[in-house]
This record gives C-alpha cells, structure tokens and sequence, in this order.
C-alpha cells in the first residue's frame, strides 16, 4: 500500500482573508460556494488565528440527519450562549412561514455576554423548506457579542422573503479563487517551485479552483509530474484511488453508502467487530476525509464521495453492491435509524429486515420522511405478497400515515393486505396478538368512514369491544379537527339532520375517548355551541364553549379549544361586546405560542383569518394563505372545505369576483365530495351575492335558495344574516316556500345584532391601535366635524392655544397636515 499524500498548511488569498476579517461586525455571516472550495477549513482557520481571549466558539455540522434531528442540534447550539431561547426553539420544531414571527420574537432579547461564534456547517444538508428564510430570522438576534456563521453550498430553495439584509455579510465562491500568485503559493507551501509554464498550465487547468489545485499538488508529490489534461475525477483516480490498496478501495466503496459514521459503524461496513489500524488512519490522514472529534463521526467530501458512488454503481458487481447495502442497513438500525436502515435493506432486496424494524406511529411521525409514500410503493410492489403478509403490524403501522396524508391507493393496498395477514395468519400470531391486531385495524378501518357519524361509531364500538381499552396507534399528537377550527362543518352533512348528528356525536365521541386515552374531548360540547350560535341563541352556545373548554383542557386538547375559542369571539362579536372578543383572540394566539406545533399554528391562522374577514377585513389573513394550492399544501384534506369558505370570503371583499366564479365549481364540488354541508350553504351565499352585482338576479335567487333550503330546516340562520346587506333584496323576495315569515324575521334581527356588532367591535379595535390618546381622540372628532379652534375651545372649557396644541400633536402622530386629510383619516 502507498500513502496517500497528506498536505501540511493552508493559504488564503488577501481578497478571502479581507472578507473574512469582517465576520465580527456582523450578526450573522453567510459562507456559500459549491463543494471542494475551502469554506470550512477557511472559516475554521480564521476563528483558530483571530479569536479574542475569552471569545468561545462551537459549531454544529449537519450530516444530513432528519429535520426533527438537526434542529434539536441546532438548538443545541443555541443552548451554549442562552438556553431559555433554545428552549423556546425547540418547541418550534423545525420552523415554516407560520413560524418563523415567533422565532423574531424570541430574538428580541437574546442575552449574550462574551463575544461568542455559532457555526452552522454544512446548512445546506438541513432539511428546512426555507433556509434561506431561516437565516433571515437568525440575524436578528440583535446582539453585539453574538457572530453566527452558515457555512453552505448553494440554496436552491424557493425564497419567500427578501434576503437583502444589511445584518447579513455574505461570502461567495468569487472570495474562494485563487489567481496565479495565489496559485503558485500554494504549491511553494508544500515545497514545490513550478516554472512559468507549469504555473500558467496549472492555473489554467484548475481555473484556480482550490480542491483542483490541491490534488495536482497530492499528484505531483506522488508522481513528480503535473497532468494537465484531467478532470477533477481523473486527478482524484490519480492522487488518490490508485494509491490505494485493493482492501483500502473496497473500504472506501462500502462507507460510502453512510452519510456519515464513526468507527464502529465502519467496523460493521467490514462485517467485523472492530476498524483495523491501517484504515483508521486512512480514515484520519485523508485531506478529502473528514473527520468530527465532538462526535467521533467522519463524512466523506463530497468530490471524493461523487467519485466512490460513481465507481460503486457503475464498476462493481451486483453480489457486491447487495452486500454492502445489508451491511449498511445493519450499520443503520444499530443507531435507531430505522428509515435510512430501510432504505439500504429495500436496496438490497432484504425485505424481512425492513418489515421487522419498530416502525411505530410515533417514529414514522416524529421522522416526518419526505417521501414515505414513494418507499411504501415500491416495497409493496418489489416485495412478495407472502412476505408482506408475515408482518402485519408492521403493515398497519404504516397504514396510519398514509391515511391521515390522504394517500387514498397505497393506503387500500396496505389495507387489503392486511385484512389478508389476518385471514391467513402467516405470521403465526398467538390468540392475544391476532385479537389485538383485529382491533388496531377495526379502529383503523373506522376513519374510512370520516364525517359519516353513524358509521364511524359502529367502527369504533366494534375497535373497542375487540380491544376492551385503548389502542396503542393513535395518540393524542394528532390534530382531531385535521387542522380545521369548525367541528360542525366537519360533521354535519345532511340536511335536516343536524338534530340527529348532535346526538350521534355524543353517543360516538364517548367510544373513541376510550378507545384513544381522551383525543377529541369536548368535541360534542363544541359542535353544539356551534349549531346554537348559527341559529342565533348565543347564550347556549356561550355555556356550551366553557364545557369544551373544561373537557378538552383536561386532555391537553388544543384543536378542540381553539374551536371554542373561536365560537366565544364570535359570540362576542355578535353582542358587540369588545373585551370578550379581545379576550377570546388572546387566548386562541396563547395556544400558537404554547405549543408551536404546524397544525396548531395553521389552526390559529384560519381561527383568526375567520373573525377578521367576519369584521369585513384581511389584516390578519395569514401569508399562506395567498391562493388555493398555498392552502391545499398547508393543510390536511378534511380542513380544505373550512378554508375554501374562508378563501371565498377573502376573494369577495377583495373584489376578485371572476377568480372566485372560475375555481367555486371546484370548491362547491369538493364540499360536496366530502359531505360538508356549511361549506356549501356559504358558497351558494357568496355566488348569489356576485351574482346579483352582476345584474343576473334570477340565478343569483337560484342560488340563494339552494343555499336557504340547506339551511333553513335545521334553524341555521347566521350565514345569511353575516353582510346581509348585499342580499337583502333577494332575501326579501324568496319564494315563501323556501323562506317562511318566521324564519325571515329571524334572519334579520341576527342581521341587525350582527351588523351593529360588529361596528361596535371594529370601533374597539381601531381604538386599541390608535395612536392617539382620548382627549386627541376627542379633539380629532370635533374637529372633523367642522368646529373651529375656537368652538372646540368653548365645547369643552379649554383654551383655544391647547385646542391648537392638541391638534398639531394629532396631526404629528396621524402623519397629515390639514383638516382635509383628517376627514378621511381614521383613528
């Protein structure tokens, strides 16, 4: 064996020395270039010759670990300079658009005493769908002592936000080249003189490309001559490869396959106990091999890796290929990484393995993998049906996922194999465990009949009369609402019905507490409070919330409250009563800021979108919530009909009438697909209103009275009474067979509570984020009613000079400059 050559010093340019020198007068500095520049080495240099005394430093390499992971290492992180907002982070989890305010909020005071440098190396392998973003976030932190540094390849993710951030220094691949000076330096550091025409040959090969230049530097020292003519894999096949003996490069072929791995898993690549010495120090004297002593792990750079995968797939047998991938698999499994370990055995058709692992609920949940559907597919379409059949829970565990993502095809498969497994019984399961697998799949097959309450019940009462107790799948981490902030528009789906629903509810609801440790409590309560509310008697439905909100509270179920929540602001807006409805909008944020999980944070969103577009406003519409494939991808399928309606609502306020004509078939389709009745009484509401502006009042009153027939025979009322002005006429003129006398007379006076509600609301609103104190308020209001100085003086025995003094104050503060912009002003 001959040693691959290992360089001893490094040489920076003046132009990377200049740039990174400005690390310390920013929050935050971003290092991005492709693979093979020096960044690391670059940035780890610097911190080595140009930290203070007493300056601390850490750093955090991601190896590509699941999101949940690295952002608990991140936090981590974070723990060594101010552990309260790591604390605060790591209840985030990683963060989304919904997020990343509460991330800013924590920031604002991040106590830092010593000057201190976070290190974030290899970002690019986080897997965060806004990285970019993220960054963003991080500068903020406002704080002299704090220097964070991301070290990283290129983000190619989408860019929601403006990254054009002066507390943001960047350095880019340009800072990484070297000229021909530099170039020559960096061989005559390893002792090397070139004459002029090397130099200019090298230079031109390697485009002064560090990673180029350093391995014509390794090859010259091996060979005592330059090669001008190849390409990066060839000067790596020449530096490195050939140098290597025949049981170095099998090694290096097999740890490939890992992201990263410390000794011992590369020990188990061997099939064997313990690393030999001899390639331990390859491991350790490799330029292109990395090595973290913080963790004992090692990672291969990514030029030497491309290389050994291009050799690993194209160049080596198939018997070998497959051994390698089961020893990766073992290596995996050995550290709880269950789905890289399948991923390696499902390579090496090692289909037992896979289907032993512990893939339980909350492993496949905590992971939250990218693409469990597309693995699911192809093990069900590579692995035999009777090896399939042989591990049966297994095949229900991940049943589960693919139901709630509403992945309709592999979820029927794994269904019906399933129901196979049990009829056959291949796996040999003993009486107690064929009984309980019977059960966790009736329990499972219940969901099937989502909103159909009746049905569910008989699922559930047949789960639990198998079960005798809970089942072990579900939890109570999972959103019972789906994401959405109505339990009514969920359940109710027939018209005329409503009665009956709220009955089946209470006699279902009981069951499948018992039967998932108390998930969905206070659901009944919630859904009645709701009905009550729609027919316009609030004083149930105020009584009924509280009820939830004792019932769901003792089972730390957040969607549940949150819907109470909802009802109680609506209610408040209803009676126009400002501090029940400030009350009842603090405590649904509270719960976003207590949990920070995604449902719960898009939960608060819509809760919130809802009661601003109810006060005829988009101010606290969410960002996501933008257009209907933003809306789609953010929630989970039983939640899309509660946010179309919203989505309706925002379209016509904002006077996007022929957007919402062109996708409300689609939308009134898919309320109807899914059996929601209130969706469908709102968007027949919202196409009768445009309708009429439209000037087609016979199918706008078509409409309507679709819409009124749903209604009507259950007593729901509030819809049309919500802006009835815009249908009043139509209201007023309806065929007495759809709508009767009494009912009518309900409809408008719920209108005029509402309307006069929600003026007082606004007005409480506009008060609370007005600038101005009472007395400018006043004064403004008088003024703007036409009264001079003078006669404002008089009105309220004050002088005419403080009159004048209040009003230069008012105008200062509404930024304008006369009684003109002060009528249209508002305060």
């Amino acid at each position: 064996m001959s040693k691959v050559s290992r360089l001893n010093r490094y040489f920076f340019s003046d132009r990377l020395r200049k740039q990174l020198a400005q690390i310390p007068r920013y929050p935050l500095t971003v290092v991005e270039a492709p693979s093979g520049f020096g960044k690391t080495t670059a940035v780890k240099k610097y911190l080595k010759e140009n930290l203070p005394p007493g300056a601390r430093e850490y750093w955090y390499t991601c190896l590509g670990e699941p999101a949940a992971l690295a952002w608990k290492r991140i936090c981590g992180l974070v723990a060594n300079v101010n552990e309260e907002i790591a604390g605060n982070l790591r209840k985030l989890e990683m963060p989304t658009v919904d997020t990343l305010l509460y991330m800013t909020a924590f920031f604002r005071d991040f106590h830092c005493r010593a000057e201190t440098y976070l290190v974030i190396d290899d970002y690019q392998l986080v897997n965060c769908a806004i990285p970019r973003e993220l960054m963003n976030v991080f500068s903020l932190h406002g704080n002299p002592n704090l220097h964070m540094i991301f070290i990283t390849q290129h983000l190619a993710a989408r860019q929601l936000f403006s990254m054009h951030n002066t507390d943001i220094h960047t350095i880019d691949a340009s800072a990484f080249f070297f000229d021909r000076e530099g170039t020559d330096a960096l061989f005559r550091m390893e002792s090397i003189r070139l004459a002029d025409e090397e130099l200019e040959n090298v230079f031109m090969t390697t485009d002064g490309w560090v990673s180029a230049i350093r391995l014509q530097i390794i090859n010259f020292k091996e060979t005592g001559s330059l090669d001008y003519t190849a390409d990066i894999e060839q000067l790596v096949e020449n530096a490195i490869w050939k140098r290597l003996s025949t049981e170095e490069k099998e090694f290096l072929l097999a740890v490939s396959v890992l992201d990263s791995f410390d000794a011992r898993q590369a020990a188990s690549m061997l099939d064997q106990d313990t690393l030999p010495g001899h390639l331990e120090d390859l491991l350790k004297e490799n330029d292109f091999i990395k090595y973290f002593p913080d963790s004992n792990l090692y990672t291969l750079h990514s030029i030497l890796r491309d290389y050994l995968h291009n050799r690993f797939y194209h160049h080596q047998s198939g018997d070998f290929r497959e051994k390698i991938w089961r020893l990766a698999g073992q290596s995996y499994a050995a550290v709880s990484q269950f789905y890289p370990a399948a991923q390696c055995f499902l390579q090496a058709r090692d289909f037992d393995k896979i289907l032993a692992m512990p893939f339980d609920r909350e492993y496949l949940a905590n992971r939250k993998e990218n693409d469990l559907r597309g693995y699911l597919e192809a093990l069900v379409k590579e692995c035999p049906e009777e090896t399939l059949c042989k591990y049966p829970a297994a095949l229900l565990n991940f049943a589960y996922p693919m139901l709630f993502e509403q992945q309709t095809d592999i979820f029927r498969e794994l269904c019906r194999l399933i129901s196979l497994a049990i009829d056959k019984n291949q796996a040999g399961l003993s009486a107690e465990k064929m009984r309980r697998l019977k059960g966790e799949f009736t329990l499972l097959t219940s969901y099937t009949a989502y909103n159909d309450l009746g049905k569910m019940s008989k699922g559930h009462k047949a789960a639990l009369e198998i079960l005798g107790g809970p089942g072990r799948i579900m939890g109570k981490d999972l959103p019972w609402t789906f994401g959405g902030a109505s339990v009514l528009l969920m359940f109710w789906r027939e018209s005329g019905k409503l009665e009956e629903t709220l009955r089946s509810m209470d006699e279902c609801l009981p069951l499948y507490l018992r039967l998932t440790r108390g998930q969905g409590a206070g659901a009944n309560s919630v859904i009645r409070a709701e009905a009550m509310l729609m027919r316009g008697r609030d004083s149930e439905a105020e009584i009924l919330c509280h009820k939830a909100l004792y019932d769901a509270g003792n089972h730390q179920q957040d969607s549940i409250c949150i819907c109470a929540e909802l009802v109680l602001a609506r209610i408040a807006i209803l009676r126009g009563d400002a501090d029940g409805y400030f009350t009842a909008v603090k405590n649904i944020q509270s719960y976003e800021r207590e949990t920070a999980r995604p449902h719960v944070s898009r939960m608060v969103d819509l809760a919130l979108a809802a009661l601003s577009l109810i006060l005829g406003s988009t101010d606290n519409v969410a960002r996501w919530f933008c257009d209907m494939k933003s809306i789609r991808q953010a929630l989970y399928a039983p939640a899309i009909p509660y946010a179309q309606t919203l989505y309706s609502r925002l379209l016509l306020l904002e006077k996007r009438y022929s957007e919402f004509l062109g996708i409300s078939g689609e939308m009134m389709e898919t309320a109807k697909s899914m059996h929601c009745l209130m969706p469908q009484i709102y968007q027949g509401k919202y196409l009768a209103a445009v309708k009429l502006m439209d000037g087609n009042k016979w199918e706008a009153m078509a409409y309507l009275e679709q819409a009124l027939a749903l209604a009507l025979p259950d007593q729901i009322y509030l819809p049309f009474a919500q802006q009835m002005d815009s249908l009043d006429v139509l209201l007023k003129s309806a065929g007495r067979a759809v709508l009767d006398e009494e009912s009518l007379n309900a409809i408008v006076t719920l209108s005029g509570r509402q309307e006069k509600g929600v003026n007082l609301i606004k007005k409480a609103i506009q008060r609370a984020k007005s600038p101005l104190t009472p007395r400018e308020t006043e004064i403004a209001r008088l003024a703007r009613g036409r009264l001079s100085a003078k006669e404002i003086a008089d009105k309220l025995y004050i002088s005419e000079t403080t009159v004048r003094t209040i009003l230069r104050s008012v105008y200062s503060k509404l930024d304008i400059h006369s009684k003109t912009e002060l009528n249209f002003k508002e305060f």
